[in-house]
């Protein structure tokens, strides 16, 4: 499932506790601790996803886990373009269902201010804008800030909070609704990722690859080119997304993801003979 020979001391993920960032890393540390005997890896919690890679990378012992796209809002783009900033490898993918609830201390048509993270926000739009029109939006760093917030504002009028469903089991009087996500299926994937010298090379054996392509020009015809590859080659894409190139003004690159078959390696090398600069962030499977 997961190729690392070497001892995990430490998980990096985003911040605060009570988040989807630390159920991924929560799972991880589990799977971990079911690899073999000793203390499974302590999570440590950072402030910024580009802090995820940056701790990654520099150091050995250690994993990175962070959310890259949901099935609602899409792609996680700060984690995108970090990834391609820093010499780390994705090593596993990890999928987790999203749920909120919504917290309110009266009637929803008394409700002044709503207290959210603006994932949470964006996700839940639809139940918000038929129950909640009039209220004020409070963005906060975290759904567990969210939470923090709404215990301390209820005493000043009636207010409202978009929460973790474990958060507002702690207050079941005030849990005015449950599953607010616009869609029930809503999903995050998160990847792990380690630093390159930990990580070695990318094993192509397993379900999927991630890639950045910079074809370093523009020209007509560029993207069919690079998407024949694939065609050639019998590889399913499943995502491609253009993204700013860094340092280059009004220049592009693209993050594909590919369900992995035994001819990656030579559409990989094809690539590289016509010039197209193409790094592999990783071949990894995924765990449901």
């Amino acid at each position: 499932m997961i190729g690392i020979s070497s001892p995990v001391r430490s998980i990096y993920t985003l911040g605060p506790e009570g988040t989807y960032s630390e159920k991924a890393a929560r799972r991880l540390q589990e799977l971990l601790r079911k690899k073999g005997p000793g203390e499974p890896p302590q999570v440590i919690y950072t402030r910024t996803l580009p802090e995820v890679l940056a701790r990654t990378e520099a150091d050995v012992e250690s994993l990175g886990v962070l959310p890259l796209e949901n099935s609602d809002t899409g792609t996680v783009a700060q984690a995108q373009d970090a990834l391609g900033q820093h010499k780390v490898r994705i090593l596993l993918e990890i999928s987790l269902k999203v749920i909120f609830d919504l917290l309110a201390n009266g009637p929803l048509e008394n409700v002044k201010a709503l207290y959210t993270q603006p994932v949470a926000l964006d996700q839940c739009g639809r139940y918000l804008s038929k129950n909640l029109p009039g209220a004020e939006t409070v963005l906060t760093h975290s759904n567990s800030e969210s939470g923090e917030l709404y215990l301390r504002g209820r005493g000043k009028g009636v207010v409202a909070a978009i929460v973790l469903p474990e958060f507002a089991e702690r207050h079941p009087a005030e849990r005015v609704a449950r599953g607010i996500q616009n869609y029930q299926h809503n999903t995050t994937r998160f990847v792990v990722v380690g630093a390159v010298s930990m990580a070695g090379e990318p094993d192509l054996s397993r379900a999927k690859s991630t890639l950045l392509v910079d074809p370093m020009e523009d020209r007509p015809g560029l993207l069919y080119d690079i998407l024949s590859v694939f065609k050639r080659h019998g590889l399913n894409l499943t995502r491609l997304e253009s993204r700013p190139a860094s340092g280059r003004a009004w220049t592009y690159v693209f993050y594909l993801d590919i369900i992995n078959n035994p001819s990656i390696g030579e559409a990989l090398e094809e690539f590289r003979r016509e010039g197209i600069r193409v790094n592999l962030l990783g071949s990894y499977d995924s765990l449901e």
